[in-house]
């Protein structure tokens, strides 16, 4: 169980390791801000983040650039993250080199389904949650307590997400 959950955290780390390295190397910011600037007005660009967000942005067309960028991001980071696995495990493994293709791309598609689940979570606990009774609007707090109410959230998410895998799995085991 250790050496699962230690195999987990370096591919965690490892993911950020490949998004940073796209994100530095991979030229995408001019082309996001381009098709912002020309597809997408600023009310709606306005309307957007503030769906995302749950309130109005004063700068919504860097938040959509943003949001863009990291998607463009994770669109190629998680491919390539595949490839690095798949490489890995037909090193391993002694994989054939004919289920590589097959191997990579199931591995991609249910890498993009569990970032897809875990996000969906995360926002949807963050606009379920009751925060606003324990952090009034108006106020200002303390770095601790944000902090500590984002790592609560972010616990909450990553708990929910084991749950709902924990469910998917015993459910695929029974015939």
């Amino acid at each position: 169980m250790f050496l699962q959950g230690m195999w987990t955290s370096i591919r965690i780390v490892l993911f950020f390791i490949v998004m940073l390295a796209v994100a530095w190397v991979v030229p995408y910011e001019d082309l996001v801000d381009t098709f912002i600037y020309t597809h997408i007005s600023y009310t709606d660009a306005g309307k957007i983040a503030k769906l995302v967000l749950g309130e109005p942005d004063p700068e919504p067309y860097d938040s959509i650039s943003d949001y863009i960028s990291l998607v463009i991001n994770t669109l190629i980071s998680v491919p390539l993250m595949g490839v690095i696995i798949s490489a890995y495990n037909a090193i391993t493994r002694k994989t054939k080199p004919a289920e590589l293709p097959k191997e990579w791309a199931l591995s991609t598609l249910r890498r993009f389904g569990k970032i897809l689940l875990f996000t969906f979570l995360f926002w949807a606990l963050l606009r379920l949650l009751p925060y606003d009774v324990i952090f009034p609007a108006g106020e200002t707090y303390s770095d601790f307590a944000m902090t500590a109410a984002f790592g609560f959230h972010l616990l909450s998410a990553v708990f929910g997400y084991r749950f709902i895998t924990k469910i998917i799995k015993s459910v695929s085991k029974t015939p």
